[in-house]
């Protein structure tokens, strides 16, 4: 075992001065200066995102990424000209942690307003809608006239009512107003109706949180469709691994070091440090899912570990169609209803996505399974995969077969973590550090905040500022 040298790191200089950041209500990336070493395992947006806070605060700093490539459900996978974004699909306008990181890594013109173009299959075909947004569906063949008359009258209201604690920033406020204690289908057939519930929240929960509208809290539900009122999508040019790709660059650019293909079996406490694959730091950001967290911890921190027991991680796989043409219709994303489908959520046509990431003239389709049907196809051959999702697809496109001309697998096995209800009551405890016991550990992932890339985020830079903060 070697100790890391402590080398001061000059910060990287973004497009915004700090004032105008703060003007503008966008986060700080750097929260002061440290002089210390650190080890941050996991190079996906809550690792990158710890990383580059730590280099832009002086910090010598090592990122380590098993895989042979950074960006975990992020990363875009190239083949033969085809760019597949296996996991992440699209940003949120809200993503403002997202977007302002994209700024400071110099990569602030690779997001790109995509479409919004989505549709629900209903009644043997596919309708237009804008999927997420309750306001777009009231204008929507998608919807019976009756479900549209109560979103109208009560839900919309029960919206804009509760406003105040329905943050995606801070789900626990969610649970404070007593929204956490049931599941989304309980509350949607008890006040809404069952078709609410398998319309609505049924399709947005399982294809874009891997979870059934009966195992999500309710709270969380509301918090996504209060944000899906104003909520505009974006893409990355080029895939949405772009994003973690800029964020490597910009902290090797700061003199940090990005190590591909490392694993670490172990992060120990060890006298005014901790030891990691070896090599002594000062201290370390866990960015990894919450099981393999638990895994690497040990007995380093006791209290985290049981916190870390209650996580709840989904394991799913998307398939990828390789298409000779485009597929047919102007949607993104095709949803299908609860009880429609057995094995596809919903499939998305990736040449819609306004990202430049499918050869012209040529299309690309990512079938989403259903939250029953994901782990089945973990360890599925491509021929196994097709068989498995191409009798629903072809319902839907019934061309689709005649233009396949390659299949792609691409297993999570941590691919979902699922917000159950009262799991936002947990988000208190583990968020404010308190787990960690003041020491050299931190920990970070989507499981601390929400499950989406802006709160991965969001949990990097919180581990960053307490490992600045302790100095």
């Amino acid at each position: 075992m070697y100790e890391r040298s402590k080398v001061r790191r000059g910060n990287c200089v973004g497009p915004h001065t700090e004032a105008q950041r703060h003007r503008e209500g966008i986060p700080l990336i750097g929260y002061g200066s440290v002089d210390t070493s650190v080890a941050v395992i996991g190079g996906g947006p809550a690792g990158l995102a710890a990383a580059f806070s730590l280099v832009r605060a002086g910090a010598s700093v090592v990122v380590f990424e098993v895989e042979a490539g950074v960006g975990g459900r992020t990363r875009t996978d190239v083949v033969d000209g085809y760019r597949i974004d296996g996991g992440t699909q699209l940003f949120g306008t809200h993503y403002r942690r997202v977007l302002a990181l994209l700024g400071e890594a110099g990569a602030g013109d690779g997001m790109v307003r995509a479409p919004g173009r989505d549709a629900l299959w209903r009644k043997g075909r596919a309708h237009e809608v804008v999927y997420g947004s309750p306001t777009s569906m009231l204008a929507s063949g998608a919807l019976p006239l009756g479900l549209k008359m109560k979103l109208g009258a009560q839900y919309l209201p029960f919206l804009q009512r509760h406003g105040s604690g329905l943050d995606m920033d801070a789900l626990e406020h969610a649970a404070d107003a007593g929204m956490d204690g049931e599941s989304a289908a309980a509350w949607g057939e008890r006040e809404i109706g069952r078709d609410f519930v398998d319309l609505l929240a049924h399709p947005l929960l399982a294809t874009l949180y891997g979870i059934g509208s009966e195992e999500a809290s309710a709270g969380f539900y509301h918090a996504l469709s209060r944000q899906g009122l104003t909520l505009q999508v974006l893409a990355m040019r080029g895939g949405a691994g772009g994003f973690c790709d800029a964020l490597a660059g910009a902290v090797r650019r700061g003199g940090g070091e990005v190590r591909t293909g490392a694993a670490v079996s172990a992060v120990r406490r060890v006298e005014g440090g901790v030891d990691v694959a070896g090599e002594r730091f000062d201290a370390a950001v866990v960015a990894v899912p919450a099981p393999a967290a638990l895994g690497l911890l040990g007995d380093a921190l006791p209290a985290a570990s049981e916190w870390l027991r209650g996580v709840r991680v989904r394991p799913t796989a998307t398939v990828a169609l390789l298409l000779d043409r485009p597929v047919p219709g102007r949607f993104f994303g095709l949803s299908f209803p609860r009880g429609e489908t057995r094995v596809v959520a919903a499939a998305c046509a990736e040449e819609n996505k306004g990202a430049a990431v499918v050869p012209e003239g040529r299309g690309l389709l990512l079938a989403i399974p259903t939250p029953a049907a994901g782990e089945a196809l973990l360890d599925a051959s491509p021929d196994d995969a097709l068989r498995a999702v191409l009798p629903e697809l072809a319902h839907a496109i019934p061309t689709l077969s005649r233009t396949i001309q390659d299949v792609r697998v691409y297993p999570w096995r941590h691919g979902w973590t699922l917000f159950y209800p009262g799991y936002l009551a947990r988000l208190r405890a583990a968020r404010d550090g308190a787990l960690e016991g003041g020491g050299p550990i931190a920990l970070a992932g989507d499981y601390l905040y929400a499950p989406t890339v802006e709160g991965a985020v969001a949990a990097g830079l919180d581990a960053a500022r307490r490992i600045i903060a302790r100095g």
